[in-house]
């Protein structure tokens, strides 16, 4: 039997590929696996996507820890990318409930046995500088989290909007908060960038996969 890759991609519609106004969806696990298939050709890989649009890392009154326990409950997965907050940071809640609540998802799928690479939050078109402030905190707080088989990577560095040029921005960017399939795919390929060292280093708990 050939050896098995399992990957839960988990969050709200970034997760999801929400794009045209939720008529379509093009999540960025597509482009990822397709990516993990490639560099891992003797593997079989499976990906879930768990995204659900307008939800909550605080937990109530969002669901993402009632989902996280679902989901690992249910199914073994060797890692766990998390993209969560987008919503929070919207809706005005402070880091200091959010980033809590991002470490209480986080402690479950590590409990289940799995590994962890939490994504930063990207920016959007929208201009203040109270959302502005705590997204960097948040962000600032993953990067620096130290934990065991838990990674970050900086998908907001990698997918800026405001100092971005209209081009890059008519083709990342739907509707100013959720990207085109491009960026999606975009967001496919740098995941799957920073994804592929780690599981094929032993050192990072990726059983050396090459």
């Amino acid at each position: 039997m050939a050896p098995s890759l399992s990957i839960l991609c988990f969050g709200n519609s970034l997760t999801a590929g929400f794009h045209q106004y939720g008529l379509e969806y093009h999540p960025y696990a597509e482009k990822l696996e397709e990516r993990l298939k490639e560099a891992f050709p003797s593997h079989t890989i499976h990906i879930d996507v768990d995204g659900v649009p307008g939800d909550l890392v605080i937990t109530p009154p969002g669901r993402f820890l009632t989902r996280m326990q679902e989901k690992c409950s249910k199914h073994s997965y060797d890692w766990v990318i998390v993209l969560g907050a987008t919503n929070d940071l919207g809706r005005g809640f402070p880091c200091s409930r959010i980033f809590p609540a991002l470490k209480e998802a986080w402690k479950v799928a590590l409990d289940s046995g799995a590994h962890i690479l939490a994504l930063t939050v990207p920016e959007c078109a929208v201009v203040n500088k109270r959302l502005d402030s705590a997204r960097d905190e948040l962000n600032g707080l993953i990067l620096n989290h130290c934990e065991e088989r838990f990674h970050a990577f900086d998908l907001r560095k990698h997918i800026p909007y405001h100092s971005a040029t209209e081009n890059f921005r008519e083709l990342i960017f739907d509707d100013g908060l959720h990207l085109t399939a491009e960026g999606y795919d975009l967001v496919g390929n740098l995941v799957a960038d920073h994804l592929i060292p780690l599981l094929g280093s032993s050192d990072t708990g990726g059983n050396d996969l090459r």
